[in-house]
């Protein structure tokens, strides 16, 4: 199944969640992602600003606040793909840009170098076991990935983790993956298998 065809598919099962479901589930994850000990010895952490039907990420900035970790968002640029993050302390330095999104508004935000950034929460919309995903269709994060260091993660839904995906050379994966009912070890996994 190619990347799109995937993409798609699991588009339209993850907009059938019904916000009950939706509601637990995010908040089953965040519970898991907040327990983590390397998100507790952070001190800077990369999110994005989630829209339905993304795992929500609203509260669990608001805890990371309330546990005095630093919160940084990126901006996106269209013209070259590139991502610079911005940290963030209230809601009120979003602004909206294209296609709806929220994202930093540099004159109220001060931008941050990748090498401060702890844990990078990855989106996607479906991914493997091995941490392998795929995104949107932007190719941003797989191009700021090139020269992060730091721990990957990615925040999901059960369904959205599958056996396997189609991944390109240029691809990189996620070190781990936090769903409600599980959570891979992806690195590990990779590991293994070489």
């Amino acid at each position: 199944m190619t990347k799109k065809i995937m993409r798609n598919a699991m588009r339209k099962q993850l907009t059938s969640l019904d916000e009950v479901t939706y509601n637990n589930y995010s908040k089953q994850i965040e519970e898991k992602f907040l327990r983590q000990i390397a998100v507790l010895d952070a001190s800077t952490i990369g999110l994005t600003i989630s829209s339905f039907p993304e795992v929500d990420t609203w509260s669990i900035i608001k805890q990371l606040w309330s546990m005095g970790i630093n919160v940084v968002v990126p901006k996106c640029s269209p013209l070259d793909r590139s991502m610079i993050f911005y940290q963030i302390q209230n809601f009120d330095q979003l602004e909206r840009v294209y296609m709806h999104l929220l994202e930093p508004n540099p004159l109220t935000s001060k931008a941050i170098i990748p090498q401060e950034i702890d844990i990078l929460v990855v989106p996607g919309i479906v991914y493997s076991e091995t941490g392998y995903r795929i995104g949107y269709g932007g190719g941003y994060y797989d191009r700021f990935l090139t020269n992060f260091k730091g721990d990957t993660l990615s925040l999901a839904f059960d369904i959205q983790v599958v056996k396997n995906v189609e991944y390109d050379v240029f691809d990189l994966p996620v070190d781990k993956i936090i769903t409600p009912n599980e959570i891979f070890l992806c690195k590990q996994i990779r590991e293994k298998d070489e």
